[in-house]
């Protein structure tokens, strides 16, 4: 039985039915049920309240977790810090600290390339990186990050971490530099996009981060702690404009001397050797099958 934490979320959600589809068993947990997964077996739960957490991985026979869920960005509980630790820090060392009393087989986690915060350079950012992610959000990363690896040492717990970096695709509803350009269409206006050429983004489709999660999953062996994950692009904001010039018709962005939005903070591009090697993990939607995928999808919805 695989529990997925944060199953109404914009990896949660598509990692519940991919694994449905692949006839595993899942138990899907959120602070709601989400409207999508009606048909899998869920079970409410704050990852914050620890007491829920320990009997929902006992009381089900949970086998492995994939935990998908917390506060996702910044744009998520802003102001909140406590929350924030509270849900993010506090809750992964209630799951923890279940599952080892549980005997769970593995644990995937979801971490962020923004515990690397600004690097001194642009130099490839391997796993060993030393992490100096600063605002709260990156804090609650670095510190969940810290209690899992003490797990690990102390208890032997089997866990990895996967630090993905910035996750667009259907389903994402928190502030992205895609859907932004994709929206400014939708509302027959221009987009704006940097001249710079600092301000490079990873992005990661939304498929390809459900496929990471199941390959670490899958791995018969895992030696590493933490590994790198991204959509195996480096771009410019201008480089990614005009890849959404190119997938959606019509879209027009104007490139201007502005700031970037450097929402993963100033760094070079992820080595992600060692998930190629160990979890057999490649990226397999490109930037423009990605954008193309992420605007049949939001050209529908609601702009709020």
């Amino acid at each position: 039985m695989i529990l997925v934490t944060g199953a109404g979320g914009l990896i949660g959600a598509p990692l519940v039915r991919r694994l449905v589809q692949e006839g595993r068993q899942v138990l899907a947990t959120d602070m709601v049920r989400p409207a999508g997964l009606a048909s899998t077996r869920f079970i409410a739960a704050d990852l914050a309240d620890a007491a829920a957490v320990k009997n929902l991985i006992e009381d089900a026979g949970i086998s492995d977790i994939l935990h998908t869920g917390g506060i996702s960005g910044r744009a998520v509980a802003p102001g909140d810090p406590f929350r924030v630790m509270s849900v993010n820090v506090m809750g992964t060392l209630a799951i923890a600290e279940a599952a080892r009393h549980a005997g769970v087989r593995r644990i995937v986690t979801i971490s962020s390339i923004g515990v690397y915060g600004d690097q001194p350079n642009r130099d490839p950012v391997a796993e060993a990186t030393p992490l100096a992610g600063a605002d709260m959000y990156c804090a609650s990363k670095v510190a969940a990050e810290g209690v899992l690896r003490a797990y690990r040492h102390d208890f032997a717990l089997p866990v990895v971490t996967l630090r993905a970096s910035s996750v667009y695709g259907p389903g994402r509803k928190t502030p992205c530099f895609i859907n932004y350009l994709l929206d400014s269409h939708k509302a027959g206006k221009r987009g704006v996009a940097s001249s710079g050429q600092d301000g490079k983004r990873q992005f990661l489709y939304v498929e390809d981060a459900v496929s990471a999660v199941i390959a670490a999953l899958d791995a018969p062996e895992i030696p590493e702690f933490a590994y790198n994950i991204s959509g195996g692009t480096w771009l410019t904001e201008a480089e990614i404009a005009q890849a959404a010039m190119d997938a959606v018709p019509g879209l027009k962005v104007d490139i201007e001397p502005v700031e970037p939005w450097y929402i993963d903070g100033r760094m070079g591009e992820l080595d992600m050797r060692a998930a190629q090697r160990d979890l057999g993990y490649a990226p397999r939607v490109g930037i423009e099958a990605g954008i193309a995928m992420t605007w049949k999808a939001r050209k529908e919805e609601v702009l709020f």
